[in-house]
């Protein structure tokens, strides 16, 4: 497993190396008020795709913690709950058979 792993990454560099050779012509972008250096166009586009996993894994992270503190105020909830029903219905010790019979009998006597 760990040499297919590294075979796999082995390809995946070889394959990113060679786009950068074939991808060296210079180019710039022009904003608004800013225009950057020349710098060749494998560099524009590895930014590019490392800008748009920083934006997406902040995204997931921000969800991720949404979900968490949602999942922490219905546990909260339902603990409440579940106390408010253990206190509403509190089970009633029930006579035992001695007792029973002895009631009974106390009736009847009576």
């Amino acid at each position: 497993m760990i040499i297919l792993r590294l075979l796999i990454g082995l390809i995946i560099i070889f394959l990113l190396v060679a786009f950068a050779l074939r991808n060296m012509t210079p180019v710039h972008l022009d904003f608004y008020f800013y225009k950057t250096p020349d710098v060749p166009l494998f560099v524009m586009l590895y930014l590019t795709l490392l800008v748009g996993v920083a934006v997406a894994w902040i995204m997931v992270i921000s969800e991720q913690l949404r979900l968490r503190m949602e999942i922490r105020k219905r546990d909260k909830k339902i603990k409440e709950l579940e106390k408010m029903v253990s206190t509403a219905h509190t089970p009633q010790t029930k006579p035992e058979e001695g007792e029973e019979n002895d009631a009974a009998t106390q009736g009847i006597q009576s």
